[in-house]
């Protein structure tokens, strides 16, 4: 059980004691406009005063549109002072009397994290120059750009490669000819952000067009379903929402990592893959893979990741509850408020490897009945982990690129739940030695399935098929553009990416190399050939609406000369989307009889009053075959997996959408089940037009419609979308989404 209280920090963690966070601070000036100075009267400079430092004006106008950190509620509504690295700024400095360069010198001091030392780089003294030299992405600078009266507007630099976080900014005046100085300390800390635009930043993304989607945009999509009933839900990321960059700055400074590797978009991202879950820090969510939720929110009532992170924010303690997808939304969101270009990405009929062999393995005793506590390995229907783009200086040429890193917590990485950041292309060529959790990422998307017979403990098990195209299907992520309606206008196919064509010479060959790096348990099991005269099918589900009666049809084919009986056993079982079973809808025993080059089919029916009480948060099954050739001791096991579909959600809306005045939302769902759904509700929001609200909609009857309407006002002109969730205790996962354009 979790215990309320704030766990101690592991050596090198950066974990605050105290008990509340503090508020956001807030420039108290207003921005400037214009660059130029105007020139005020001067007193003339005397050696014996040292120049006062009056005022620090950060040009937010001017700075934040493009370093593309102007869309931030901090700096709209709060005038935060956010910045790129590798890319100069401007401020303007008054000082009490003009500033005599001659005689007096001007420092810049940035410091962050608890112990500044210039020596670690996280601080950084910057004597101002005049000078016409541009200053350098590489090395911290500061430059004199114009001194008019008692003004000075100066250009600084931030290194590309300088830590990320929150700046404590001293100016710092003094006499040449002496120790005097003075120290102006009444600036607002300066936030600054990893620089995806900047070449000399290792998250440097040089295509516009993906800056846009995997950077800016703050709605998306997040794939799920079965690699057969693929289906989608909009999440609203909300990277520029109130208190999420302060929420990410946050996480970076409690991870356990020095200050000196805030800087390193590697080594914070593998510590934020910790820092998400809250197994082992205190992280922002805890996971739950099965009711009860009374004491929280169900993973598929979230539609997004503001409301996640808030609360975590606010309230210090991990939020109640997520799963795959929810984890890897607030991760999507996280990095990219910090600059790290990020995109969710679902692999459908996901391994889940639990002893690093490199097979899902499945032990079946004399009579083909499985054994559940040999049984550890288990395959999900899907799972969503997260890509981040960074050049990989720790690794061989030709591993940076996308980064597979998963805040889902599975197995514990260096005594951590974590996984990642691992080279994509490192996964598909095999290499799965190269850092971090490469071995276990690529058993996600390339493992072969392998069924074994276990005769007792004094036998060898026995092989009895390894099934090559099972796991890793259809791996998807929402490519650059505009949001569209459907789960494949706008999916982008990443399977190529992580692996080549299932069976081909390649592939086996990958396969291989990586079960020989990873020292498999499991190489055993391709040293001899397989023959086989009787073929099985197992044709795939139709699209099934839930509370509707389905069907699965077997076809068996014998293509020897002889005749052949089959003994088939066929289970049918709901399941959790993590693969394991939750009850068992039932089972069916047949014999077929087939006779020489023939073929025969078989069905096995469910009728929808057998499972609409045992379905769970996903409504997902698993029918299993097993049979056995009585003539040859031929074996054939096959499962597959799938779901019945909740209804989607019909949105409009009243007009046309103009930032600043209230429009009509209209939406509604018809109840496909036949019986009532007891006190549903309607969850709206979308990102820059509505924060979540909940629509109490009272009992829907059996086969009834339910329609409800919001206002709400679109706060700024662009491309937006609106996303409504529905749930009660009898129907959940049903959504919508629809995408907008907000006119000035």
């Amino acid at each position: 059980m979790l215990s309320n209280r704030r766990p101690k920090p592991k050596p090198g963690a950066a974990l605050l004691t105290t008990g509340r966070k503090p508020k956001v601070a807030a420039c108290t000036r207003a921005p400037a406009t214009l660059i130029t100075v105007s020139r005020l009267s001067a007193a003339p400079v005397s050696a014996q005063n040292v120049t006062e430092v009056q005022s620090v004006d950060w040009q937010l106008a001017v700075n934040t549109v493009p370093h593309h950190t102007d869309a931030f509620d901090a700096v709209e509504e709060h005038k935060k002072v956010v910045f790129r690295r590798g890319q100069p700024f401007i401020l303007q400095v008054t000082t009490d009397q003009k500033l005599n360069l001659d005689e007096e010198q001007l420092k810049l001091r940035f410091d962050i994290g608890k112990k500044p030392r210039v020596t670690t780089g996280t601080r950084a003294i910057l004597p101002l120059k005049d000078s016409k030299k541009a200053l350098l992405p590489m090395e911290w600078g500061a430059r004199l750009m114009k001194q008019n009266g008692l003004g000075m507007m100066i250009e600084v630099m931030a290194p590309a490669d300088c830590p990320v976080g929150e700046w404590k900014f001293f100016v710092i005046t003094e006499l040449k000819d002496s120790k005097r100085r003075k120290v102006y300390a009444g600036s607002p800390s300066v936030s600054i952000l990893f620089n995806p635009w900047c070449k000399d930043d290792l998250v440097y993304m040089s295509a516009a067009e993906e800056r846009e989607e995997f950077v800016m945009n703050d709605v998306g999509k997040i794939w799920v379903g079965t690699s057969k009933e693929i289906r989608v839900r909009a999440w609203n990321y909300g990277q520029f929402e109130e208190l999420i960059l302060e929420t990410a700055l946050r996480l970076v400074e409690v991870a356990v990592l020095d200050t000196v590797s805030w800087g390193n978009p590697v080594m914070v991202a593998r510590a934020l893959s910790a820092m998400l879950n809250s197994n082992d820090d205190w992280g922002v969510l805890e996971g739950r893979w099965q009711s009860p939720y009374d004491d929280g929110v169900a993973p598929t009532q979230w539609q997004g990741s503001v409301e996640i992170l808030r609360q975590w924010y606010e309230t210090d303690d991990p939020v109640k509850y997520g799963q795959c997808w929810v984890f890897s939304g607030v991760f999507t969101t996280v990095l990219r408020a910090l600059g790290i270009p990020a995109r969710s990405v679902t692999n459908f009929a996901s391994a889940h490897d639990a002893n690093s062999n490199i097979t899902i393995d499945v032990f079946f005793d004399e009579d083909l009945e499985p054994l559940p506590d040999m049984n550890i390995d288990s395959i999900w229907n899907f799972h969503v982990w997260n890509e981040c783009w960074m050049a990989r200086p720790d690794l061989p040429a030709g591993y940076g690129g996308w980064q597979a890193v998963d805040a889902t917590p599975q197995e514990t990485s260096e005594g951590v739940f974590r996984a990642g950041p691992a080279s994509v292309e490192a996964i598909r060529r095999g290499e799965v030695g190269q850092p971090y959790d490469a071995v276990f990422i690529f058993a996600e998307v390339n493992a072969d399935l392998v069924h074994w017979i276990d005769r007792g403990d004094n036998a060898e098990v026995e092989k009895l098929h390894a099934y090559k195209d099972t796991i890793g299907r259809n791996i998807s992520t929402k490519k650059p553009g505009p949001l569209l309606t459907g789960p494949y206008e706008d999916k982008l196919d990443l399977t190529a990416a992580y692996k080549p064509l299932d069976r081909s010479v390649e592939e086996r060959a990958v396969l291989l190399n990586a079960m020989r790096q990873a020292h498999s348990s499991s190489l055993c099991a391709y040293a001899e050939s397989e023959t086989q005269d009787v073929e099985f099918s197992l044709e795939d589900k139709e699209s099934v609406e839930i509370g509707s009666d389905f069907a699965h049809i077997v076809k068996v084919s014998n293509t020897s000369d002889e005749a052949r009986s089959i003994e088939m056993t066929c289970h049918v079982y709901t399941t959790f989307y993590t693969g394991v079973i939750a009850d068992k809808v039932k089972t069916e025993k047949h014999l077929v009889k087939l006779p020489p080059k023939s073929d025969k089919v078989t069905v096995i029916k469910v009728a929808a009053e057998e499972y609409l009480d045992l379905l769970t948060d996903q409504d997902s099954f698993q029918v299993f075959i097993c049979a056995r050739v009585k003539e040859t001791n031929q074996v054939f096991c096959k499962d597959d997996a799938f779901r019945v579909r909740a209804p989607d959600i019909v949105i409009t809306a009243d007009g046309p959408f103009k930032a600043g005045q209230p429009t009509n939302i209209n939406f509604k769902l018809v109840n496909p089940l036949p019986k009532t759904l007891m006190n549903g509700r309607f969850i709206f929001e979308g990102p820059g037009i509505s924060k979540p609200v909940s629509i109490p909609c009272g009992n829907v009857g059996a086969k009834k419609e339910v329609s409800k309407s919001y206002t709400c006002t679109p706060k700024k002109a662009g491309s937006r979308a609106i996303l409504v969730s529905f749930t009660s205790k009898q129907l959940k996962d049903a959504d919508g989404f629809l995408s907008i354009e907000v006119q000035k």
